[in-house]
């Protein structure tokens, strides 16, 4: 029995033999995509502060395409321009996001939390308008969610990371191991995948901040060592001048003795001369 047949897809104009070879290719292609999913989920999961850089770059591509086209398609344009405008508009976000890091920042929870609700909400729903309202009301949480990892980034992108990082391990290891008939064993997978992979970050944060503290103290420590070597010096300049004002003071002393003496002599000289 070909595979072809055990799927239920009809190919016409295509032998069993061909269709066999293009669904074999098909399903390589899908396990290769299924790999990598499972390895950027990984990177993901356990590096995402690190990767905020990477990732904001790809938000930007996406967000540029898509801004690209919508104003392609809103300004009328035709030919080449649809392309040219896509393309520059990716580009110039990408470089924006890529430079500005709270923008950049924005977007990547903005994306993320999309994927994380949907991936979580949209399963089950067969109805185009429940699927619509669930989609308006994850783009709302992730507005949300995006305009608080401008105010607290770190915390905010080690847990959106974490969670968008597990479900892609949990999706693409569920696939790989052939049970994704149960979409609870991929949620088990997810969950541990995301515990693992925030705590991992959050322990390579508190290390970054016990390194940062650390080079801060060594810092000032130096700083407190050059003041009071500084202090020490001047200490040493003050002792050294109050020595030499000393010989000074102590030949002032016996000049003004000298000349009391004088004085003295020359009054007993007065003296004896009008005695005679």
């Amino acid at each position: 029995m070909d595979q072809a047949w055990m799927m239920g897809i009809n190919l016409p104009m295509i032998s069993d033999g061909q269709a066999d070879l293009v669904l074999s290719r098909i399903m390589q292609m899908a396990v290769v995509i299924q790999i990598v999913m499972l390895i950027v989920g990984v990177l993901i999961c356990c590096f995402g502060l690190k990767l905020v850089r990477v990732l904001s770059v790809f938000a930007g591509l996406v967000i540029g395409s898509g801004i690209g086209t919508g104003a392609a398609l809103g300004l009328g344009f035709s030919g080449t321009m649809i392309p040219v405008t896509i393309l520059l508009c990716t580009v110039v976000m990408a470089v924006f996001c890529c430079g500005v890091r709270k923008l950049g920042i924005f977007f990547v929870v903005l994306l993320h939390t999309t994927g994380i609700a949907a991936s979580l909400l949209l399963p089950g729903i067969k109805d185009i308008t429940q699927a619509m309202i669930v989609l308006g009301v994850s783009v709302f949480a992730a507005l949300l969610m995006a305009v608080f990892a401008v105010i607290k980034p770190e915390l905010v992108i080690v847990i959106i990371t974490g969670i968008s990082g597990g479900l892609s391990v949990g999706t693409a290891a569920a696939a790989l191991l052939g049970i994704t008939g149960n979409i609870w064993v991929g949620y088990g997978i997810s969950a541990a995948a995301a515990f693992i992979g925030i705590w991992i970050q959050f322990m390579m944060q508190s290390r970054k901040i016990g390194k940062n503290e650390r080079v801060y103290a060594e810092r000032m420590k130096g700083q407190v060592s050059r003041e009071s070597e500084v202090e020490k010096a001047r200490r040493i300049l003050e002792e050294e001048d109050e020595e030499t004002e000393k010989p000074k003071s102590s030949k002032a002393d016996r000049k003004s003795s000298n000349d009391d003496n004088d004085d003295d002599d020359d009054d007993d000289d007065i003296t004896i001369i009008t005695m005679s």
